[in-house]
C-alpha cells in the first residue's frame, strides 16, 4: 500500500521477537510453539522490542518540535484519554484501554486490583463502574494526571486496525433496529449516502460505515473506532508493555506475571455476548465488499496506527 515508511535499525530487534512480530504482521494468530523455555524471558524480550519499535516510529513520524508533552497530549485528548486510562495508584500501574481491544476484561482486572469484585458485573455495565469507583484519570487535573503517568508502568493493548474497525461495525452498526448505535449512526448513514432521487442504500452496510470514517475528521471519531494515536497518545506517554490482541490471553497473563500481580486476578475469558468468528475469515468476507480505492483511503486514515504499532 502507499505511504509505507521503510523501517531502519531492525537489526536492533532480537531475532526471536522479529519472528513473533512478523507472524502478527501477517494477520495470523501467533504460533508460539517455538517458545520451549521460560516464556517470561522471551516475552520480556518481545515487549522490549515492541517498545523500541514504537519509540523509533515516533521519532520518524514526529520531530522533537511536533511531539507533545504528556500534559499537552492530555489537554488535546482530555476526555477520551483520561476516561479510558485506568490506574492502580498503590502499585503505580496504568493501562490505556481501547474500545474493541479487550477493554471490558482489562477493566475487570483493574477493578480487582483496586479491591472491587467485578466478576458478576455485566459487560455493558463495567464501563460506568470504573468511573464510579474512581480508578480512571478523569478525576485528576491535567498536571496531576501527567505526573502520575510519568512515574507509572504503562500498558496498552492494540490489534490490527482493520480488524478493530470491522469489530466496531459488527458490534455497533450492523443491522440492529432497536440498538442505540443504529439510531445514532445507522439511520443517519443511510440518509447521508442516499441521493435525493434514489434510495440506493436501505441499511448501513460495511461499505457505508467505512465511507463515513473516511469522510470524517479523526477528531470526531466515536471511541469505538477512535485511533490509538489520538486516544492513547503513544508518542507522548511511554508504554513499557505493548500487548497484541492477536495473542490476547497469553500476553495479558504474562504481563500480570511480570508485574507480580498475577495472584490478584487471572485475565478473564471473553464475555459470551460478543460475536465469535475467525478473524481472517471475517476480514476477507467484509473487506471483499470494498473497492481497493476505499480500502486504501481507510488505510491512510489509520496510517499512524499501522506504522506506530508495526502493522505494516
Amino acid at each position: 500500500m502507499a505511504m509505507r515508511i521503510k523501517h531502519e535499525n531492525t537489526t536492533a530487534v532480537p531475532d526471536l521477537a522479529l519472528r513473533v512480530i512478523k507472524t502478527e504482521l501477517n494477520g495470523q494468530r501467533q504460533n508460539l510453539s517455538f517458545l520451549t523455555e521460560d516464556k517470561s524471558t522471551y516475552y520480556e524480550q518481545i515487549f522490549t522490542s515492541r517498545k523500541r519499535w514504537l519509540e523509533n516510529a515516533c521519532r520518524k513520524l514526529y520531530n522533537n518540535t511536533q511531539r507533545q508533552s504528556i500534559a499537552q497530549a492530555l489537554t488535546d485528548g482530555a476526555n477520551s484519554t483520561k476516561n479510558g486510562y485506568l490506574l492502580d495508584k498503590t502499585r503505580q500501574i496504568g493501562i490505556c484501554t481501547m474500545a474493541k481491544v479487550a477493554c471490558t476484561n482489562w477493566k475487570r482486572v483493574f477493578l480487582a486490583m483496586n479491591n472491587v469484585n467485578a466478576s458478576k458485573i455485566p459487560g455493558p455495565s463495567i464501563h460506568g463502574t470504573v468511573i464510579n469507583y474512581g480508578i480512571t484519570l478523569n478525576k485528576y487535573s491535567v498536571s496531576e494526571a501527567a505526573a502520575l503517568l510519568s512515574n507509572f508502568t504503562n500498558v496498552i493493548f492494540v490489534r490490527h486496525p482493520f480488524d478493530r474497525v470491522l469489530s466496531a461495525y459488527r458490534d455497533k452498526i450492523e443491522p440492529k433496529p432497536d440498538g442505540h448505535y443504529w439510531k445514532g449512526y445507522g439511520e443517519s448513514l443511510v440518509k447521508k449516502y442516499n441521493t435525493k432521487n434514489e434510495s440506493v442504500y436501505t441499511y448501513p452496510s460495511f461499505e457505508l460505515f467505512v465511507r463515513h470514517i473516511v469522510d470524517s475528521d479523526v477528531s470526531t471519531f466515536d471511541v469505538h473506532w477512535k485511533r490509538y494515536v489520538d486516544h492513547c497518545q503513544p508518542c507522548s506517554i511511554q508504554y513499557q508493555f505493548i500487548g497484541h490482541q492477536e495473542n490476547l490471553n497469553e500476553e495479558s497473563n504474562m504481563i500480570l506475571k511480570i508485574l507480580n500481580i498475577d495472584h490478584l486476578h487471572e485475565f478473564p475469558k471473553r464475555d459470551k455476548f460478543y460475536k465469535m468468528a475467525p478473524t481472517n475469515e471475517l476480514r476477507d468476507r467484509y473487506f471483499s465488499e470494498l473497492k481497493p480505492e476505499l480500502v486504501q483511503q481507510l488505510y491512510n486514515k489509520y496510517f499512524e496506527d499501522f506504522y506506530l504499532f508495526g502493522y505494516m
